[in-house]
């Protein structure tokens, strides 16, 4: 009878031990078969920091593009200023009115058609 009661309070030990371990490393309301898998997170990180990484590369690319378009304004000024001439427009400039396409709709002018001819 004294082996069986050693066996029984080895056995005690035994699953106390296994009982804070588990709770120690996994909570103390779950089992290890009743973890969650870690591949939900896994996948929202890699998401999260696919989207910075877009977020980081077009707001690289939208300053490169402003800056460029700055870049020649700049030194169109800083040429006007130093010569005291005006800077190089990008339209020409003429003293002939811009020609326009002829109206259409109610204010348009009525032209009278030909009369028709008759082909015999």
């Amino acid at each position: 009878m004294a082996d069986n009661r050693d066996r029984v309070v080895v056995e005690a030990h035994t699953l106390r031990t296994a009982t804070a371990k588990a709770a120690l490393l996994h909570g103390s309301r779950r089992g290890p078969r009743e973890l969650r898998r870690p591949y939900a997170a896994a996948i929202a990180s890699l998401v999260v920091g696919a989207l910075l990484l877009v977020a980081v590369w077009a707001i690289t690319t939208i300053g490169g593009l402003l800056a460029d378009q700055r870049r020649p304004r700049a030194a169109g000024a800083v040429a006007q200023f130093a010569t005291g001439t005006p800077a190089v427009t990008e339209r020409p400039v003429t003293s002939e009115p811009p020609t326009t396409a002829p109206p259409i709709g109610p204010e348009a002018p009525v032209t009278p058609e030909p009369p028709a001819t008759r082909i015999a």
